[in-house]
């Protein structure tokens, strides 16, 4: 008996077929995360068959063991939910000019966060000064960045003035621009029309490291 498929499912199966293997793998690991995100556990092969319109189990093992192998997801086999995303966050040393660039020559290491979501577009700065002490972010801190060009009224954010980069709280007042630091020692920076000002993105997370210390 011919098995008769909806026109929606047809049409997501010929995109399938004439996508690249690293477009498929990012089908798959995009539907994985929103899957997390949304329930809180991760999904079966078969849920993944169903959310990504891919018709074979056995494709969708294949493709995960090749994210495992990757080393993008960890996968417990004993499990029929055993499918987790391997979070780790690159660290990126003092950016001197431009965009940040997550490029190997640029990585200083990795922090893998398994339990954190809705982490994309993000990177680690390593905090050099005292200048946001108030509010316990500290020299030798990772400030976790998600890169956006936009921030709101006191949101703390990373920012590059004339090629170098800084931490602060952005206060928005009118027309004007203001860098606050959380320490009485500093003063404020004004921003002004000749600099070259650029928001890199909105401080998410601080980890600490107490070893040594």
């Amino acid at each position: 008996m011919k098995t008769v498929l909806s026109s929606e499912r047809t049409n997501v199966l010929k995109r399938y077929y004439v996508m690249t293997k690293e477009e498929r793998k990012n089908i798959i690991l995009n539907f994985v995360d929103n899957f997390l995100a949304d329930n809180g556990y991760p999904p079966s092969i078969r849920e993944i068959c169903r959310g990504t319109g891919i018709n074979s189990t056995s494709v969708v093992k294949k493709i995960l063991d090749q994210l495992k192998d990757e080393g993008k997801i960890k996968k417990a086999n004993q499990l029929a939910r055993g499918i987790l995303l391997n979070r780790e966050i690159p660290i990126l040393g003092k950016i001197k000019a431009g965009t940040p660039v997550i490029s190997e020559e640029n990585i200083e290491g990795y922090v893998n966060l398994d339990t954190l979501t809705n982490i994309q577009n993000s990177f680690f700065l390593k905090i050099e000064g005292d200048s946001m002490k108030n509010i316990n972010i500290l020299d030798g801190d990772l400030a976790l960045i998600r890169q956006q060009n936009i921030l709101n009224n006191n949101e703390i954010g990373a920012f590059r003035i004339n090629g170098e980069v800084t931490l602060k709280r952005i206060k928005i007042d009118k027309n004007k621009i203001i860098l606050r630091p959380e320490n009485e020692n500093y003063e404020d920076i004004i921003i002004n029309e000749t600099d070259n000002f650029e928001v890199i993105g909105k401080l998410i997370y601080v980890l600490k490291d107490f070893r040594d210390k």
